[in-house]
């Protein structure tokens, strides 16, 4: 029970740390926009990343510089691109819209049908009718799963904090210990992204008014631009 506490503290510590993954989270939670698919898309990574580092892939890592600053530079690049959009939404003029209501209909097209003419039988004559056609939009989940994808599986950090430390961590604990480990750490993610996706999620309300949008747009830019360099200086 203590190693897996020890685990579930240890998992907290690294995880708690304003990180791409977090100030994700936090952004999706206050737009309350795919905040769900997002926290699963950060757990079904961490299990992997978590039972890697548990196996022993950290040691692959270790060995394989290379793989590391390649995910270092396009790591970096997209934490920009990120900012940028952080930094975009900011600059619009309007105010976070909370939307409860159920998804809203298709756009309306017009057709033409062409209609009998029953007074002479000479034929039909077109008529424009207003007709309900799908809007063909992607749906609002992809770009933020993306964005989850890439801020865990393309951050260097990532691979040497839980394939390599908290691998190295679990496996001084031998068998079956470092599984009790491995659940700890586990339990501190399935505890965490919840509860700061849902949190902001319910915070979406009173932080919905313009100047507080903005202003944690902004905060956000920065703090993604702080990740990248630090990415660059890991």
């Amino acid at each position: 029970m203590s190693i897996a506490l020890n685990g579930f503290i240890t998992g907290l510590s690294l995880i708690i740390a304003i990180g791409p993954q977090n100030a994700l989270l936090l952004r999706q939670g206050l737009k309350r926009v795919a905040v769900t698919h997002v926290i699963a898309v950060c757990l079904i990574s961490d299990v992997f990343l978590i039972v890697g580092g548990t196996l022993g892939v950290g040691v692959i890592v270790e060995k394989a510089p290379i793989v590391l600053v390649a995910l270092k530079w396009l790591g970096f690049f997209y934490l920009l691109y990120f900012a940028y959009t952080c930094f975009r939404d900011a600059l619009k003029s309007h105010s976070l819209t909370v939307d409860e209501s159920a998804p809203s209909a298709p756009e309306k097209g017009e057709a033409l049908v062409s209609t009998p003419d029953t007074d002479n039988g000479a034929g039909g004559v077109a008529v424009a009718q207003r007709t309900m056609a799908p809007a063909k939009t992607q749906p609002d989940w992809v770009k933020p799963v993306i964005a989850a994808l890439v801020f865990t599986w393309l951050n260097p950090a990532a691979y040497v904090d839980t394939l390599v430390m908290l691998g190295g961590i679990a496996n001084q604990y031998g068998d079956p210990g470092r599984w009790h480990f491995t659940a700890g750490v586990l339990a501190a993610s399935t505890v965490w992204f919840p509860l700061i996706g849902y949190g902001a999620a319910k915070l979406s309300k009173p932080l919905s008014n313009h100047r507080v949008w903005q202003g944690l747009n902004v905060v956000i830019g920065f703090v993604m631009i702080g990740i990248a360099l630090r990415l660059l200086m890991h």
